[in-house]
């Protein structure tokens, strides 16, 4: 055995790390203690690019962590594999709110925290693996192997005893939901949508024999990049059940489970250089690309814990207490030397603990924390955890059909044809002024303020609204950007008209105030249906001319609305008023 203590080198390795367990590696523990466990949990993840020797196992932690003052390495071998030990004992240290509690309070305050932590990496045949104990899996490199663990998981789980699945919305409004079943159900009862959801993270009970285990007849696992598992203390068992996990991911996924590895992301080719040609010019403001802030899968349980986000893009850090879109694209484009999509591909962002971006408590690459909607002709292509998926043909039929049921030619309300030039209060005003204020009443910028929304003016409950209890959302667009806008206006709306009763009587009063007193809302009103009315700039509404993210976002919105609500959303094109000629005028 060998012992080094401070930095060391780094270069490209194939690694399985797993990360789990609480473990103090310096701290022999109290016999009844060593002898309990049969077990530990960890997370398995496959690293890509690091081969299994001991030189090239150095490179499989970043150098910044484990390169501080007080880290110990240790060579050694677990079961003949060869291995490397990291930890350290972290110095106790005040903790970072304590001084601004104690001038608040006025009382002294002294309080402290102590920890370890530690990465052990083991190379078994031509991969590499490896635990974080404490905060050890900070330290783990960025070649993770996407999916690795849900791959494992879908050969393994019974597909009638799932317990967890977390899956992300594929081409409309970015959502991630998560659906947690303790005592376990069949995937059929999940309710998943095959064609408009990302599976990213499965769980639920496997019969412990899969993975050589004998303490108990089943286990529970948790895949997504990694996977989470109980690991044996034994040094045989432990090292036969890294050599499982490598024939388990090479099985033939079960027909249950088929669909949910049935969207793959685009392989390396021109197709992709293309689609990160389109986020290129997206991050700088040109094209028609949906752009947005999302956690990634696996650290979005970490979002309650985050005071503040440490973003490093190109040499420059900086500490945002939130997630800004345009901070982003901002580092982006300062990066002279690189393109923004390399810019996003090699920087970070970590989620920190504390105000001042210095206590870490997870992180990821920038490009794992945006997600992008593309299309190219009639494919729809998103961007998702850094890898680029098509939303399938069964996808873009569906959104088609749906747009048919959506856009109408036969509305509630017949929109007047909208004159060059004219502002969106004017038309709204000009529409009360048509139909009469005791048919609609021109709501636009008469914003309402709630607990739920103090930040800015409030919220905008609609742009008109009529004597059949219709919320009017009116706008003209030359690009699915005002669209996506208004569609998000009406979803934010709608959903606080429901929720919140203060909401709902201010908005009484400004129908009242603003109709004269000609139009009422009953006191148990809740929203039933919404019209889009929209303007297309130099061209006719149809299914077909809707702008392809505006189609997405706007079948998302509405079937969110239908499905949560029982809302109905109907779509109505403005005509534009023609214009006259020089003769005319």
């Amino acid at each position: 055995m060998e012992l080094f203590n401070g930095a060391f080198s780094h270069t490209h390795c194939k690694h399985i790390f797993l990360e789990g367990g609480l473990a103090a590696a310096a701290t022999p523990r109290p016999l009844e203690e060593q002898m309990a466990p049969t077990t530990l949990p960890a997370t398995v993840y496959r690293l890509t690019g690091i081969t299994p020797t001991v030189d090239a196992m150095f490179d499989a932690t970043s150098v910044d962590r484990l390169a501080e003052p007080g880290v110990d390495v240790v060579q050694i071998d677990i079961a003949g594999a060869p291995a490397l030990l990291y930890f350290r004992q972290l110095p106790t240290a005040t903790t970072g709110w304590c001084a601004s509690l104690s001038q608040l309070t006025g009382v002294p305050l002294g309080l402290k925290r102590q920890d370890a932590e530690a990465v052990l990496i083991v190379g078994v045949g031509e991969h590499v693996y490896g635990i974080g104990f404490g905060q050890g899996y900070l330290s783990i490199t960025d070649a993770k192997e996407t999916g690795f663990g849900l791959r494992c998981a879908l050969r393994v789980t019974d597909p009638l005893d799932v317990r967890d699945v977390v899956r992300r919305a594929l081409g409309g409004i970015s959502r991630q939901d998560s659906t947690l079943v303790p005592g376990g159900i069949p995937i059929g009862g999940i309710g998943l949508r095959d064609h408009a959801e990302l599976v990213k993270k499965l769980g639920g009970m496997i019969r412990a024999s899969d993975l050589g285990l004998s303490h108990r007849k089943t286990v529970s696992i948790e895949g997504a990049d990694g996977l989470r598992l109980p690991i044996p203390v034994d040094p045989q068992l432990f090292l036969a059940l890294l050599h499982r996990l490598n024939e388990i991911s090479e099985r033939e996924v079960p027909p249950d489970f088929e669909r949910l590895e049935a969207i793959q992301p685009v392989p390396a080719g021109e197709l992709r250089d293309r689609l990160n040609a389109l986020l290129g010019d997206g991050l700088r403001g040109h094209g028609d690309l949906r752009l947005q802030v999302v956690a990634p899968v696996d650290l979005a349980d970490r979002h309650h814990e985050t005071r503040s986000y440490r973003i490093k893009i190109g040499s420059i850090a900086i500490v945002r207490e939130d997630l800004d879109l345009d901070d982003l694209r901002h580092r982006c484009k300062v990066q002279y030397c690189l393109d923004p999509v390399t810019a996003l591909r090699d920087g970070h962002v970590e989620m920190c603990a504390d105000r001042d971006g210095k206590d870490r408590i997870a992180g990821a690459k920038v490009i794992r924390w945006i997600e992008a909607t593309v299309s190219i002709g009639s494919c729809i292509y998103q961007l998702s955890d850094g890898e680029w998926y098509e939303c399938g043909a069964t996808y873009v039929e569906s959104i088609r059909q749906r747009l048919h049921e959506l856009i109408t030619d036969k509305p509630e309300l017949e929109m007047p044809p909208w004159r060059l030039g004219e502002e969106e209060k004017n038309y709204n005003l000009r529409v009360q002024d048509r139909l009469g204020s005791d048919k609609y009443v021109c709501l636009d910028r008469k914003f309402i303020r709630t607990p739920q929304h103090r930040r800015g003016k409030g919220f905008e409950a609609c742009d008109g609204f009529t004597d059949k209890h219709t919320l009017v959302h009116v706008k003209a667009a030359d690009s699915s950007e005002p669209l996506s806008h208004q569609f998000a206006q009406a979803l934010v709306s709608t959903q606080a008209l429901f929720f919140q009763p203060e909401a709902r009587a201010k908005f009484r009063a400004k129908v009242a105030q603003f109709s004269g007193g000609r139009l009422t809302v009953p006191e148990d009103f809740l929203p039933s249906k919404i019209v889009l009315a929209i303007l297309l700039k130099g061209k006719e509404l149809t299914p077909d001319s809707l702008y392809p993210f505006a189609q997405v976002a706007l079948v998302s919105m509405a079937d969110t609305l239908r499905r949560e609500h029982g809302v109905t959303v109907e779509v109505v094109g403005i005509p534009a008023e023609p214009a006259r000629s020089k003769k005319a005028a």
